[in-house]
């Protein structure tokens, strides 16, 4: 296969398959062939190409969903330029920190944006355009590009950034080769193929949205892509992923919640779905059992793990009636894809016994290159298997404690540091108490999430002050450094934190406050 490790050539080979199926399902019985999307790309990659941008250079895209804006990732990989999908709604501090740390030669949005990412890009001396005109890129060229054959699969395909520990949010590589791995898997454990519609609900700044793209166009499957407006309607998403005939679909288990909260799923909605698969979070039985009643047969319904630096998913879990024997706790996450391998590891980095709890350390092909611009966090996350003494060998640090069955299954546990998921979200409590931090009069800052009986949690914060400061304008204040699902729900003013016996901050005791405990 001539392409097995270069994304720009698997797709041509996917198009030169499937010239005339559906790559994009739009709204209204409208959509865009694999053939059509292709020619897009070219055209869109000629002229991204004449603006300066190439192999390992980083494009910046504010994307609507939109049929140019999917065409734009594809030209990106077609060239062996990386892309990042930025939020438009990011606050602008933490924007300029993420074009800080990606550097992008060029942005490119697909629609209109609010004048202060226009300021953020040009205070970063990053150029922001607009797509241009349909007519405009209708005379541009649609041959293919020479510099498609050059890209490698140790290229970059694109960054995503989660929430970082230090304060700052951290880049996460995914180069070609590990895509088309995950792509590989993907194809083999959902049975995905060309007569199947993918729904695209997950937002593409957001790391499900990997599965989304990738698991559709490059199995030649067709993707429904579901904009904010859509997503955002309980109604419309139900009614948009009916209408457009969507075979599989896949969020966090928080957006399937509340659409069974809204009543909008019941025994006759999604008459096409086969799977449902979920991830990013814990989905508590008791609430997934209401699922299953509604599905079970006619879908499955798969329960998936993995980390971003695994390029999306790792393992995967097929749920029976069995899991419901009882309603407590989460369902497992399931074996390791069969081209991952897996350390379960203690605080001295010894070797578990199964059934033990460790953390879990991941290797394989799918591993990230590394934190972009971030040698140091690279180091401590993607470190050496102290295991293996034949070769140079580079796992990956989850931070997830884990326990291994005897069938080979893992069951999360908890973390071994202060990451949180949070409506899927991944975050770390210490980007949010930087911010806190950063406020005039507070001195020290603590978060701690608090757990509700089978809901998801809440963020809680808890400052010192020596002034009076008001929880109100501290949240405010917040608006214009962090997103919203990172804001605090509750914010308390302390004279002074609590301390454990070795001086530390007490989050044990703070959590006890939230609880009553």
């Amino acid at each position: 296969m001539r392409y097995r490790y270069n994304l720009g050539l698997a797709f041509e080979g996917v198009a030169e398959s499937y010239p005339e199926r559906p790559a994009l399902i739009l709204a209204e019985g409208r959509s865009v062939s694999f053939a059509d999307l292709d020619r897009l790309t070219n055209q869109l990659a000629h002229w991204i190409s004449s603006l300066g941008l190439g192999r390992r250079d980083v494009l910046a895209l504010f994307n609507a969903k939109t049929v140019e804006g999917h065409a734009l990732m594809l030209a990106a990989l077609k060239i062996g330029a990386a892309y990042v999908n930025l939020d438009d709604q990011n606050p602008p501090q933490r924007l300029a920190m993420i074009l800080a740390t990606c550097q992008p030669r060029l942005a490119v949005s697909d629609h209109p944006l609010p004048e202060a990412i226009g300021h953020c890009c040009q205070s970063a001396g990053v150029p922001l355009l607009l797509l241009p005109a349909p007519a405009v890129v209708d005379r541009l060229s649609a041959s293919r590009l020479a510099a498609t054959g050059l890209v490698t699969g140790s290229d970059p395909a694109y960054l995503m950034f989660t929430s970082g520990s230090t304060g700052a949010p951290k880049g996460v590589a995914i180069a070609h080769a590990s895509v088309l791995n995950f792509v590989h898997w993907a194809r083999a454990e959902f049975g995905i193929g060309a007569g199947d519609r993918l729904s695209g609900a997950n937002p593409l700044h957001f790391d499900n949205s990997v599965f989304d793209f990738y698991a559709s166009l490059f199995a030649g499957a067709a993707l429904a892509p579901l904009g904010r407006e859509i997503v955002g309607s309980p109604a419309d998403l139900v009614r948009h992923v009916g209408e457009r005939g969507c075979t599989l679909w896949f969020s966090v288990p928080s957006l399937l919640i509340y659409l069974m909260t809204m009543r909008q799923l019941g025994a006759d909605t999604w008459p096409a779905m086969r799977c449902l698969v979920f991830g990013g979070e814990g989905y508590p039985k008791a609430e997934l059992k209401r699922l299953f009643d509604l599905f079970h047969p006619r879908a499955r319904l798969v329960n998936v793990y993995g980390p971003t630096e695994c390029t999306c998913i790792c393992s995967a879990y097929t749920l029976s009636e069995g899991d419901f024997a009882q309603l407590h706790g989460l369902p497992p996450l399931g074996r390791l894809a069969p081209n991952f391998s897996a350390l379960v590891l203690d605080e001295e980095q010894r070797l578990v016994p199964d059934g033990e709890v460790g953390e879990l350390c991941l290797l394989g092909p799918q591993l990230a290159l590394g934190y972009y611009h971030n040698a140091e966090h690279s180091r401590k996350r993607f470190a050496g298997n102290p295991h293996n003494s034949g070769f140079e060998e580079r796992f990956y640090r989850t931070g997830d404690l884990v326990r291994q069955d005897e069938d080979g299954v893992f069951w999360f546990v908890g973390r071994s540091d202060n990451q949180i998921k949070h409506l899927g979200y991944r975050i770390e409590l210490e980007e949010i108490e930087a911010a806190l931090e950063s406020l005039p009069q507070i001195r020290q800052a603590v978060c701690v999430y608090h757990r509700l009986r089978q809901q998801h949690g809440r963020i809680a914060a808890f400052v010192s002050s020596q002034s009076p400061v008001d929880a109100a304008t501290m949240r405010q204040a917040l608006r214009d450094r962090l997103p919203a699902y990172m804001i605090p729900a509750q914010i308390e003013v302390l004279a002074e934190l609590p301390k454990n016996a070795n001086g530390k901050l007490d989050r044990k005791q703070l959590q006890q406050r939230l609880t009553g405990d």
